[in-house]
């Protein structure tokens, strides 16, 4: 992508992206080859991402374990693992030792390294890098992860709500057709949310997220764990679902549908809680695609159709649904990709750059 691309995507003068690219290319985050002449002239010079000028390392944790990884700045992932912490009581340690352990494997340098991002289930306190009480999450409630692992690696470390980062990373990918304005909905063990609004990821005060899977709908319903009464969580969440009937997991009610008529009802009943929340967002916040994540995305090449069939029926919204299958550990890499943990002054106009020469 030449400079003037840039500057016409960016609304900046050509002269402004030029001195914003000089100090990049200073920096070695980006390069520049001329275009293979098509037409009179000097051909445009180019503009390309450097994958090994920075990387940083993704913590992905969630109720069903932990995930680590390494990215470079376009997003590659170079190496992942799974984080054994069921069998320690040092939690931190484990995660320590795992970054220590994938930055060894790959042969990075630590001053290559900009950082860790972590995504983790919400309610969190992203700002101050603190896991607050998330439901069935207790090891962590009220865990200060960010300063902990920061005085262990003395490196910058970051905290993100998982749906949001799923969210944020989706933003712009073709599967989305574009879309400034959509709902993620991660449903495995837990239900979380993060909504892209206006193409930008929505925040309340205090950097909180939505949390749409505590938001009733029966307020005559059941306790949530959370202590709200009617929660989406309590009814939708997998486990939720699955209680009180032989089945242990979505694929398997998924796989059974056709032979088994208890299994056609649940996912029926699924789909019901699942449109009900989201038409309570739709009324809120104008969102036109809905992306489905976790456990609920396998055999969403079916369901996806029928959810989009009952939100047409109950309210005559016409919304896409899309799915994602491998939530892995991408959802901590996005920490790095949202400028956060550059430790340049230029991290700003690299991030905006970078959307810009992705895209």
């Amino acid at each position: 992508m030449s400079q003037a691309e840039i500057a016409r995507k960016m609304g900046l003068t050509r002269a402004g992206v030029s001195l914003i690219t000089d100090e990049l290319l200073h920096e070695g985050f980006i390069t520049q080859s001329e275009a293979s002449a098509s037409g009179r002239g000097r051909p445009p010079v180019s503009l390309a991402l450097v994958p090994d000028s920075i990387y940083a390392v993704g913590i992905y944790l969630n109720r069903d374990g932990c995930f680590a990884g390494l990215i470079d700045i376009c997003g590659n992932v170079h190496i992942k693992e799974r984080v054994q912490l069921e069998a320690t009581s040092d939690k931190l340690s484990a995660i320590e030792a795992t970054v220590l352990r994938l930055l060894k494997a790959s042969g990075i340098s630590t001053e290559k390294l900009a950082g860790v991002g972590i995504s983790a289930p919400g309610p969190l306190d992203g700002e101050n890098g603190v896991i607050l009480n998330p439901p069935r999450f207790d090891l962590w409630h009220n865990m200060s992860i960010c300063s902990e692992l920061r005085a262990r690696l003395h490196i910058p470390v970051y905290l993100e709500n998982n749906a949001s980062s799923l969210a944020q990373f989706h933003y712009g990918k073709p599967e989305l057709l574009d879309s400034e304005n959509f709902l993620l909905l991660l449903v495995d063990s837990g239900i979380g949310s993060g909504i892209i609004s206006g193409g930008k990821l929505l925040k309340g005060v205090g950097y909180f997220t939505s949390e749409l899977g505590h938001t009733s709908i029966n307020y005559n319903g059941k306790r949530c764990v959370c202590g709200n009464i009617g929660c989406l969580e309590a009814y939708a969440s997998i486990p939720s679902l699955l209680a009180d009937t032989p089945f242990k997991q979505w694929r398997e009610i998924l796989d059974k549908r056709s032979e088994n008529s208890s299994a056609f009802d649940l996912i029926n009943l699924e789909l019901n809680y699942l449109a009900t929340g989201i038409m309570s967002t739709a009324n809120i916040i104008s969102i036109d695609t809905v992306v489905l994540a976790g456990d609920i995305s396998y055999g969403a090449d079916y369901t996806a159709p029928l959810l989009e069939e009952k939100l047409k029926a109950s309210s005559g919204c016409e919304m896409v649904i899309d799915y994602i299958v491998d939530k892995s550990i991408i959802g901590g890499l996005i920490i790095e990709t949202d400028g956060k943990i550059m430790d340049s002054s230029l991290k700003k106009h690299l991030k905006d750059m970078k959307d810009v020469i992705k895209r």
